[in-house]
């Protein structure tokens, strides 16, 4: 069994926080939550009235090196790069891609 990762769609700044347009529906990662995440704990995934949709993380959870922020959204696994996450966080980027994680083989349910 292998993996491959496709295109799902963008990660954005949006105020303080951030938007993740995803098949054009969107979620948000809100300031206090984006602490959370930086803080190497999980964060909230929330949509447009506040209800939380799923997770994130930085990955690896115990590292001091970080490679992705990955999203577990709606039994759905996106990824988004550390440097491209880094650099919207940091305001040096409007956006980044965010990639699907589509495991090959059945699927076990």
């Amino acid at each position: 069994m292998g993996e491959t990762y496709s295109h799902a769609g963008i990660l954005k700044r949006a105020g303080r926080g951030l938007v993740l347009d995803i098949a054009g529906a969107e979620f948000f990662l809100l300031e206090e939550d984006l602490r959370e995440l930086m803080s190497n704990r999980m964060a909230d995934i929330v949509n447009h009235r506040g209800d939380m949709q799923g997770l994130s993380w930085l990955s690896p959870l115990i590292a001091p090196k970080k490679n992705d922020m990955t999203s577990l959204i709606d039994r759905h696994i996106y990824v988004v790069d550390y440097r491209g996450f880094d650099r919207v966080v940091s305001g040096d980027r409007q956006y980044t891609v965010i990639k699907e994680y589509r495991p090959y083989g059945p699927v076990m349910s």
